[in-house]
């Protein structure tokens, strides 16, 4: 190959590489006019406007269901089970008789002291009269009245250990589930079943020592359990402890529920809220219109109209304000926050997913979209 061939095929190349790479970079700079060109479309928006509204403070705590009276019904006494008087579940009164022990040998027991008490009993009837007519002195009567007393108390033991055989309910209320069958040997503290005075029912629970200035009896008490979703009863502050824990800075509350008639049950865990007499003036919101992250909480803000998109349109187009927001309670899907929003500000309540501190938003209040899908709640 000549050297004309050579210079004919290398400006060949270099008209194609320069067409190629002119090509791209005349490509390129079309996007990029073309992208600092564009401006995206609103993005269409609800909102609601801030509200003052005065709250009152409110405590929120867990708690547990406790019955007025609870026990587990045991025997003082070691023994056989002889009888059982009662069944799982059963309604009783103070003083039902629910287990009889094997009290044979105390009652063969109680016969032999009885009989000794007869016996001291006679020989003081016998040695008084001794006395009297001067034929034994003071100090034998003296030994045999106390031999009487010895024997009388004996006996008396021995008839205590009878009762405690029969093992009866201490106060009304419902038995739950029976621990002990008959025949069973039972050794003193076994229970045989529990016994719950239910008429009335209370909720304890522990609240910081912060709390306690906001605390007094009769304060009423929502209480709410997952059992029963949607459903919330109603309590009143019974007693405060006087004395804070020292370990966990708690003091201990207890609440009394205003109806005995409501499907909790004792050992039942509850969350609570206590609704103190103290009030504050805060912004209101609804719960839609906050962004949570790990990084705070946000509001978007209907900002100034944003005239330079405006041209042709009939929606009238607004820039937004990215702002951040303290929480400080909620309740019914609605907020209050104590920072960012005031009273008559314009905030998003939809679509905030889609948003950034740079977007356009068309307002359109005539269509409600669904609350739980704005904010990932």
């Amino acid at each position: 190959m000549n050297n004309k061939m050579k210079l004919l095929i290398s400006g060949l190349i270099t008209v194609i590489l320069v067409v190629v790479f002119g090509f791209y970079f005349l490509k390129q700079h079309l996007v990029a006019e073309r992208l600092a060109a564009y401006s995206p479309p609103p993005i269409p928006v609800t909102t609601l406007v801030a509200n003052k509204s005065n709250w009152v403070t409110r405590i929120e705590a867990v708690g547990e269901v406790t019955a007025n009276d609870a026990v587990d019904v045991t025997p003082l006494l070691g023994g056989q089970v002889k009888s059982i008087h009662f069944q799982s579940g059963d309604t009783v009164t103070a003083g039902d008789l629910l287990v009889q022990l094997d009290d044979q040998l105390e009652q063969d027991e109680l016969e032999r002291d009885e009989a000794k008490v007869r016996l001291a009993q006679l020989d003081v009837e016998r040695y008084g009269k001794l006395v009297k007519e001067k034929s034994a002195s003071q100090a034998t009567y003296d030994r045999v009245f106390l031999t009487l007393q010895t024997n009388q108390a004996i006996a008396h033991t021995t008839r205590t250990k009878i009762d405690y055989m029969s093992i009866s309910a201490p106060f009304s209320g419902r038995l739950g589930i029976r621990q002990a069958n008959v025949g069973e040997f039972v050794r003193p503290g076994t229970a045989i079943v529990n016994l719950q005075d239910i008429s009335v029912l209370f909720v304890d629970f522990s609240l910081s020592e912060i709390d306690l200035p906001k605390l007094e009896t009769g304060l009423a008490v929502e209480v709410r359990s997952d059992a029963y979703p949607g459903k919330t009863y109603t309590a009143t502050i019974a007693a405060i402890s006087p004395k804070i824990d020292p370990n966990s800075r708690n003091v201990d509350v207890r609440a009394r529920l205003n109806s005995a008639d409501n499907p909790l049950v004792p050992g039942m865990y509850v969350e609570i809220t206590v609704v103190t007499q103290e009030s504050a003036a805060v912004v209101e919101l609804p719960a839609v219109a906050v962004t949570y992250s790990l990084y705070g909480d946000l509001v978007y803000v209907i900002g100034d109209a944003d005239e330079s998109l405006d041209e042709g349109s009939s929606d009238k187009r607004f820039n937004i304000e990215q702002r951040a927001v303290e929480v400080l309670a909620e309740r019914d899907s609605v907020v209050a926050v104590s920072a960012g929003v005031k009273v008559g500000d314009q905030v998003v309540t939809s679509n905030q997913q889609q948003l950034k501190a740079t977007s356009v938003v068309t307002i359109n209040n005539n269509v409600k979209l669904d609350p739980t899908a704005v904010t990932g709640q």
